[in-house]
């Protein structure tokens, strides 16, 4: 059984919504328990899909993962860890691309790891060779099997050298999970920085680890036989705040965002400042309104930290379909991520979308046929129509859009935006959104 969103549009969202933990950060700070040799505690994690996913796998693994029922806190104890048949991996894994970030941590706690033919959502190559070369680097035997892919070390994972091609936020996870208890000194050049990625060495540097970080994107590890346990408090989501951030703007609305962090959303905060959003900026969170003038037009180029996140984007397009003027968005970091502009065609945004590079620098999907480049003309008056949820982060594009539009939407698909956000739907009752929800077959 699936889910039915039915929006009627053109209602203002207003009121508060508290952000928890990380999607980026929690399912890997629950894998990063796997390499201790005593409990661990993770704190301020969102109900979300990609918790329960790893939560079923670390389970499968023999780790205990105990919920506080009041706190909501986990408690994540490693000590009998054990392998677990393959086909229950595949069949917990749905089509999460987690499982590819517990072969370091497997293998150091039980010598082999497998992983089954991974999903995610459609926006993107994501090829997962980055891992599979990190993982041969560090010593690992990589074996295609029917299903998916055994991963073995029969000498021990040992520490590498290693350059990334692209500073690629997977593939850094993968190594600072796979060196931390490697033998020797690894040293990773290209490195992605992400706020979230520090939190992850500020988890495993709290169970003994040390690691690292230089000014050029080298990241050096110095392996230990043993970790233990930890005791963190997850950093919060700054996707999904500024989606409600942005979500504000598009319907004129006021969303006061309890969690939200300065810190971790500077570039997005002066993107949103340029387009003509008003926010106040408080220690608890941030409130983002509509100022009731026009929205102004911008140029907007995606990139890896510290440039403009790449799912603070498809948010911000709706946005900018209700802007005066003429809007760019040159997408760097994931090469199919414009096709969620068919359903805000379809409702009446003017959007076209291009191969050229549209933006200051060519970027690695220049001269290879990807529509990676949009053209927004602004303002755009939308209408209600029926939308099959392409993506996590366009799928919440997606009901923004209809939440803004005359008439009404039906949404199909939702649970994808399960994944991402916490109790979206119960959030968007408690802004005044108009909406029922039905099942279908």
């Amino acid at each position: 059984m699936s889910s039915v969103l039915t929006i009627r549009g053109g209602v203002p969202l207003t009121g508060r919504v508290t952000v928890r933990g990380a999607k980026n950060l929690v399912p890997k700070a629950m894998v990063a328990a796997l390499l201790g040799n005593e409990p661990s505690v993770l704190r301020n994690v969102p109900e979300i899909k990609d918790v329960e996913v790893v939560t079923s796998l670390l389970q499968l693994h023999g780790v205990t993962v105990e919920k506080d029922p009041h706190t909501g806190d986990l408690t994540l104890d490693p000590t009998n860890a054990k392998t677990a048949s393959h086909t229950a991996i595949d069949a917990h894994a749905g089509d999460s691309r987690i499982p590819i970030l517990l072969c370091g941590p497997l293998i150091h706690a039980i010598g082999e790891a497998f992983i089954p033919d991974l999903g995610g959502c459609k926006i993107g190559d994501r090829p997962i060779d980055y891992h599979l070369n990190v993982l041969r680097q560090f010593g690992a035997v990589v074996e295609k099997r029917p299903g998916g892919i055994h991963i073995s070390a029969p000498g021990g994972l040992k520490g590498a050298k290693i350059s990334l091609p692209y500073p690629s936020v997977g593939a850094t996870e993968q190594v600072l999970l796979s060196a931390t208890r490697a033998e020797g000194i690894t040293e990773l050049s290209g490195a992605a920085t992400e706020p979230e990625i520090v939190d992850l060495i500020a988890v495993l540097q709290k169970m003994g680890a040390i690691i690292s970080v230089q000014t050029d994107r080298t990241i050096r590890i110095e392996g230990v036989p043993d970790l233990g346990g930890y005791n963190h408090r997850a950093l919060s989501d700054r996707n999904e705040s500024a989606s409600w951030a942005s979500a504000a703007l598009v319907t004129r609305g006021d969303i006061f965002v309890e969690g939200a962090t300065q810190r971790d959303m500077m570039t997005f905060l002066n993107t949103y400042r340029k387009v003509g959003g008003g926010m106040d900026i408080g220690d608890d969170g941030i409130r983002f309104y509509h100022k009731g003038g026009k929205l102004t037009p911008l140029v907007l180029e995606t990139d890896v930290h510290p440039g403009f996140m790449t799912d603070w984007q498809q948010p911000l397009i709706v946005a900018l379909t209700q802007a005066e003027g003429v809007s760019i968005v040159h997408e760097t970091v994931y090469e199919n991520r414009f096709g969620f502009t068919e359903a805000l065609i379809r409702m009446g945004a003017n959007i076209q979308v291009h191969r050229e590079c549209l933006g200051s620098v060519p970027c690695r999907f220049g001269q290879r046929n990807f529509l990676h480049s949009a053209v927004i003309s602004g303002p755009a008056q939308l209408t209600g129509t029926d939308i099959d949820v392409p993506d996590l982060r366009g799928g919440f594009s997606h009901l923004i859009a209809a939440l803004a539009a005359n008439g009404t939407s039906r949404v199909t698909g939702i649970d994808i935006i399960n994944r991402g956000y916490e109790r979206f739907t119960e959030k968007l009752a408690g802004l005044g959104a108009d909406f029922d929800i039905t099942s279908a077959e």
